[in-house]
């Protein structure tokens, strides 16, 4: 095991940047330490509810009590532990947050009493809260802005391998030893995650101005309240994850109801969408330079929506596992691309903030979502209700599409990337020497420019047509 974490050194002795290829050696731990952290994750939480109701013969209050333990505190804390996260780095946040969590699952595997259970289920909730935005924040300090839509490809690969595996797991940890096995198994994936990640180089960024913890946590919020970009980044993923929490309870009343299918059809299409997303990550890297932009993601936004729509549009049992299917692999485009765009067009001393801030917005829509799911088809029925739900996710996409074009004025923009984080670019100057050509330049866009303009280097086409 000598040299196992061995990392590469340039000429200049400094540690090289990661690659997302499964050559690099720490890029492959990683995908494999995030895959086996994801699959202890699903576990504990499938295991945890029906752990209060047998082991502690939970009523359906005390039941529901737990749930909130466990899902309420990234809600709350994520902007606030963000503000750590870009203090002391996301690899540091990031370990510190898996082996909290890890400590919190032993002691949710020792609780002996639904108290003490729900304690140890705070304490998850709060790791967790810590490591969503460490985990987010991590991969612009690891590897080159142009490797960033590969590297959250593949990482959401992992996860959704997780969402797939994660619950055979847990049957089988049940079978063998009982509920405290799954926490276990839990405590020891994130001990495997915290492992992989702290050999891992730190790219050169910017140290955060420390201004007091009150004052950073605002500037958070102001970071994304005051950005058109970062606002529409966050209101997409919104909308999407809307969809997705109000069909988890569409899912199993479609299959019972429409399809008139047993149980373990919920699971199979469950299977089939978390089939889709794994093989969407792994083959994201190879069209990378096309699927960047706002385009892009309002366009996946709205193939999401339109993907719920053919999932839960039929009652032919075969349609719904090819819509189930195109549902993961749209799903699993749309996340890689949210989180890249978000990633390139924050400032980076502020990802743990932002991310934070996304975090606990992602948290409450999903909280709202349920009910609401529930309210919509009781209403509606269950098909024109799940037509409903999955219009959000469409309408919000045609909105993204509808706002992709923006003023001239506005095509300035920062070099972490070449779509997103506007800066706002003074008029061009009416006189001198180069006054028709800044004017022509304004109609680059629309019309193309003589063959005079666009020959030798292609300056004139930089200069005035902006990044294409």
């Amino acid at each position: 095991m000598r040299g196992f974490f061995r990392r590469p050194h340039s000429v200049a002795g400094r540690p090289q940047a990661v690659r997302p290829s499964f050559r690099d050696v720490r890029f492959g731990l990683l995908v494999a330490g995030e895959t086996v952290n994801s699959i202890g994750a699903w576990a504990s939480a499938i295991v945890l509810w029906g752990f209060a109701a047998y082991r502690f013969n939970a009523s359906p209050y005390a039941v529901s009590l737990t749930i909130v333990c466990w899902a309420a505190p990234p809600a709350f804390l994520s902007p606030l532990l963000g503000v750590w996260v870009d203090r002391i780095g996301p690899r540091k946040a990031l370990v510190a947050g898996y082996v909290a969590a890890a400590g919190a699952a032993l002691g949710m595997a020792a609780a002996g009493s639904l108290p003490l259970l729900d304690i140890a289920a705070v304490g998850y909730g709060i790791a967790r809260a810590l490591a969503g935005p460490a985990a987010n924040a991590l991969p612009p300090r690891i590897v080159s802005h142009d490797d960033l839509l590969a590297v959250n490809a593949l990482l959401g690969a992992a996860s959704s391998a997780g969402a797939v595996v994660g619950p055979l797991a847990a049957s089988v940890a049940l079978a063998l030893s009982g509920f405290p096995a799954a926490f276990i198994l839990d405590a020891a994936s994130y001990l495997v995650g915290a492992a992989v990640v702290l050999p891992l180089p730190l790219r050169p960024a910017p140290l955060p101005e420390q201004t007091g913890w009150r004052r950073e946590l605002l500037d958070g919020f102001a970071l994304v309240a005051r950005h058109r970009g970062v606002q529409l980044i966050v209101a997409m993923s919104a909308a999407v994850t809307f969809t997705s929490a109000a069909f988890l309870v569409v899912e199993p009343l479609y299959a019972r109801h429409v399809l008139h299918r047993p149980p373990s059809q919920f699971a199979l299409f469950e299977a089939a969408s978390g089939m889709g997303a794994i093989l969407a990550g792994l083959a994201i890297p190879r069209f990378k330079a096309r699927l960047t932009g706002r385009r892009v993601l309002g366009a996946s936004g709205a193939c999401y929506g339109m993907a719920a729509c053919l999932f839960t549009g039929t009652t032919l049992v075969p349609v719904a596992y090819f819509g189930a299917f195109t549902w993961g692999v749209t799903g699993a485009v749309f996340g890689t691309v949210t989180i890249t765009t978000l990633q390139r067009a924050a400032p980076v001393q502020a990802h743990g903030r932002i991310m934070g801030v996304a975090t606990a917005i992602q948290s409450w829509v999903e909280t709202i979502g349920l009910p609401l799911g529930g309210v919509t088809l009781a209403g509606l029925g269950i098909r024109a209700g799940a037509l409903a739900l999955a219009g959000v996710a469409i309408l919000a996409g045609l909105t993204c599409l509808a706002r992709a074009e923006l003023p001239w004025r506005w095509r300035r923009y920062r070099k972490v990337g070449h779509l997103l984080w506007p800066v706002r670019a003074a008029a061009p100057s009416r006189s001198g020497p180069r006054a028709h050509h800044r004017r022509a330049g304004r109609v680059a866009r629309a019309v193309p420019l003589p063959r005079s303009r666009t020959s030798g280097t292609g300056r004139s086409r930089r200069r005035y047509g902006g990044k294409r």
